[in-house]
């Protein structure tokens, strides 16, 4: 762009800060856009490092705006194999639910109702587009890479930045395919799987629960959850409490934490923290279930009630 094109136009804003980098990595290749109230995502057949369909969100971060900005700002991708034909619109879709997130390296989230085998994403820097220094700040570009059957179940026993090293391993480019078979399918990886978290234990400490009410009366506490979150108890007895580390479950302002280094529960009116002996976690795994019905503990005073 020359200077009087510069001058017409006025300041680079950050979408054109945006599209300079995407043209630069994909070679200049013309985008297919997809709008989502105000989101775009933009989807590139790319051939390298290896052919592609490159999909990017624009709108996350403040595209019109030509004034630095503080901190970094965000842009999503996802990556998936080439398809024959329009690129398809499920990966956008699941960018444009993904948007509005606030996601960042590290992070995951579950899918509900996926195409194909689609489980979840685990995110990680884009390996190819990595941070963008403009003169409106910089922009990271959040990679979104698909996990598929067991590997989001797995990934949380584990570590997800860990996972995600993994998958680069074995999935060329952590490209997410809804036909992928998961990791532990793979001759080797489920043991190796088993083996990481059984040594290491899960790096999750917290979960957002669907449901979560917590009655306490100073003395007991019942707290109501739904079938996930119980599912999310019981692998934190596993690989967190018998670790001797905490984990808690949140919902809004309310939140119940199991802490094997408390020595007295805290009850109040909309949390509980209880001590997690390794006792409490045996009971739990031995007590709780998924299924909707009412779980009294004795090593602890806590009911949990799964609906």
């Amino acid at each position: 762009m020359g200077v009087f094109d510069r001058m017409r136009r006025g300041p680079l804003t950050q979408g054109d800060a945006v599209r300079g980098h995407l043209a630069r990595a994909t070679a200049g290749a013309d985008a297919y856009t997809y709008n989502y109230r105000g989101l775009e995502v933009h989807a590139y057949f790319v051939d390298e490092p290896l052919p592609h369909i490159l999909y990017c969100t624009f709108g996350v971060s403040e595209v019109a705006s030509s004034q630095p900005t503080a901190g970094t700002q965000t842009e999503l991708t996802l990556r998936v194999p080439v398809a024959a034909g329009l690129p398809p619109q499920w990966p956008a879709d699941q960018l444009a639910r993904l948007a509005g997130m606030g996601l960042a390296p590290g992070h995951h989230v579950a899918v509900a109702s996926g195409p194909g085998s689609l489980t979840g994403f685990v995110c990680v820097t884009d390996p190819v587009l990595g941070l963008l220094d403009a003169p409106t700040g910089l922009t990271r570009f959040t990679y979104a890479a698909g996990l598929n059957g067991d590997d989001y179940e797995r990934m949380l026993r584990w570590d997800p930045v860990k996972f995600a090293g993994l998958l680069g391993e074995h999935v060329p480019l952590g490209l997410t395919d809804p036909r992928r078979a998961p990791l532990s399918a793979r001759p080797g990886l489920r043991e190796r799987l088993d083996a990481a978290a059984g040594a290491e234990g899960s790096s999750i400490r917290a979960m957002l629960a669907g449901r979560l009410d917590v009655d306490a009366d100073g003395e007991t506490a019942l707290v109501a959850v739904d079938a996930q979150a119980a599912r999310d108890l019981l692998r934190a007895a596993r690989y967190r409490l018998l670790k001797g580390r905490a984990f808690a479950l949140v919902r809004g302002e309310a939140w119940l934490l199991l802490d094997p280094g408390a020595t007295y529960p805290e009850l109040g009116p909309a949390h509980a923290v209880v001590p997690a002996p390794a006792a409490l976690a045996h009971e739990l795994l031995a007590v709780l279930d998924a299924a909707p019905g009412t779980y009294r503990l004795r090593t602890a005073p806590l009911t949990l009630r799964v609906a």
